[in-house]
């Protein structure tokens, strides 16, 4: 086995040997094949296109370097929400998603979602790995949340992230055994599923990893390439995980070569928030985003995944397309996980129906043509992990406002999440990307519009979060149970005496 993980770790080199397509031509046959790879808990630095001097990447090293790569590509900092982006074309509050926990994950019912257009367009459809946006079968409305019933023919999903080898995945709904690493049967069966399709009709997968996602557990092979690394068994560990899905990215990059054909497939590579080894804000930060002593690399980035800085929302994006995207070019368009699906959309010339839309399509950005993004986007990035409506308000400021130059946040004063005290700082990311320097006095009126910009932004937001239909039966946010209280209890249980 070590003899095929170092195999595997050779760098694999991707080919154009054909023409470039007729862009929006209209035609099936035109129509791209699309493999979008997401990961779990991966950031930046984790690569070794990025100064990691480490870890072991050499796939991801050379799709870097035949892609176009988004460097100012933003998402929420945290797992459902980012997918929520993904599938909707909204900030993930507009989409019913709110958290990750309490039934709050659920992707709302009323709206078409990413696969639902590729359906339209004439694609066969299928995801597999981590799906994380139904807690239930069924929404509020009655109407079905699972992935199968709501555009993906096939749905291969992760039904807990606890089993790293020989687990269980639910299939349409059925629970299948399967006999290996995680990571190694994902990638399988996605090559199987596009290996036993029709040639001739386009297909759409969505190919979601829950790794490097923790717990942290992977196979020797890749444990032993770490073991005189000077890392923690549990660094050591996350590293391993990452490289093994640098290694089924190299499996698969090498099969779409082999069965290379007329149609062009476009794969892109992307991450879900920033960096964590243990799940939840791991990796080595401080609440103030610093990192600590023993932390991981970051690529020179503060923070990572549940904070609001570059480190936990700026993250990895690369398209490669063959004839269209095929060489190492920067974009740095102030772009969001928002606008995955207008883009999608625009590629396969379907028009999204939906009037709450808030994201914008990048393809002139991937054919080199200018922006249609506006020069003065603001994005809104808010970490909601709140569990009672009354802490709703105390969570308010747990967010970032971002620019195509500055972000502004609310930061914690001190490094513990225990500190509630917060301050206003303002970053000249652009030439400051480590989020070093506040600049909030030398930009006081930049400071000042994007936080007049905020207010109302939240409490559109919050309109939203407190379901009305779920209020009037339980008082509570979606997906809460009431809590207990004290003195309540206490009067109950003297009464019985």
């Amino acid at each position: 086995m070590k003899k095929l993980v170092a195999a595997v770790l050779s760098l694999v080199i991707f080919t154009t040997a054909y023409a470039a397509p007729d862009n929006q031509s209209g035609t099936d046959a035109d129509k791209p094949n699309i493999i979008f790879v997401l990961t779990d808990d991966m950031s930046w630095g984790e690569m070794g296109c990025s100064g990691n001097k480490i870890i072991r990447t050499p796939n991801l090293d050379r799709l870097y370097e035949q892609s176009l790569r988004f460097r100012n590509f933003h998402v929420a900092s945290y797992c459902a929400p980012t997918r929520a982006q993904l599938m909707s074309g909204r900030h993930e509050f507009f989409a019913g998603v709110t958290d990750t926990r309490y039934e709050r994950d659920n992707l709302r019912d009323d709206i078409t979602i990413l696969p639902q257009y590729f359906k339209q367009a004439g694609y066969r459809t299928a995801m597999i790995g981590k799906w994380h946006l139904a807690s239930v079968e069924t929404g509020l409305t009655g109407k079905p949340l699972a992935p199968y019933k709501r555009g993906f023919d096939m749905a291969l999903y992760v039904r807990n992230q606890v089993n790293r080898f020989n687990p269980f995945l639910s299939r349409n709904g059925t629970l299948e055994k399967f006999e290996g690493y995680c990571g190694d049967i994902l990638f399988a069966e996605a090559m199987k599923w596009i290996e036993n399709g029709d040639v001739e009709q386009p297909y759409f997968l969505y190919l979601a990893t829950s790794i490097p996602h923790g717990p942290v557990a992977a196979p020797e092979e890749y444990l032993a390439l770490y073991q005189d690394s000077g890392l923690t068994k549990k660094q050591a560990g996350y590293y391993a995980m990452v490289s093994n899905v640098d290694t089924n990215m190299g499996r698969l990059m090498q099969w779409l070569e082999k069965r290379q054909g007329k149609r062009k497939t476009i794969l892109i590579f992307m991450t879900d928030n920033g960096h964590a080894i243990s799940g939840y804000q791991g990796a080595g930060h401080n609440a103030d985003g610093t990192l600590q002593p023993d932390g991981l690399y970051n690529a020179g980035l503060r923070g990572g995944k549940n904070q609001q800085w570059q480190g936990g929302t700026c993250v990895p994006f690369f398209l490669y397309w063959p004839g269209v995207a095929d060489a190492a070019r920067d974009n740095t368009t102030l772009a969001s996980g928002m606008d995955i699906l207008p883009t999608f959309c625009d590629i396969i010339g379907v028009k999204p129906d939906d009037p709450g839309l808030q994201g914008h399509s990048l393809l002139n950005d991937v054919l080199g043509k200018p922006t249609s993004v506006p020069k003065d986007r603001i994005l809104y990035n808010h970490c909601g992990r709140w569990t009672y409506p009354a802490e709703l308000e105390s969570f308010k400021y747990n967010a970032s406002v971002i620019t195509d130059r500055y972000r502004l946040v609310w930061e914690r004063k001190g490094k513990s999440n225990k500190d509630a005290e917060r301050s206003l700082a303002l970053y000249d990311y652009r030439s400051d990307p480590g989020e070093k320097q506040n600049v909030i006095d030398q930009h006081p009126e930049v400071a000042k519009r994007l936080q007049e910009a905020f207010e109302p932004w939240w409490e559109e937001a919050k309109r939203g979060m407190v379901n009305d239909l779920h209020q009037l039966k339980t008082g509570n946010l979606i997906g809460t149970k009431p809590k207990k209280n004290k003195d309540d209890a206490l009067k109950k249980r003297k009464e019985k005496k």
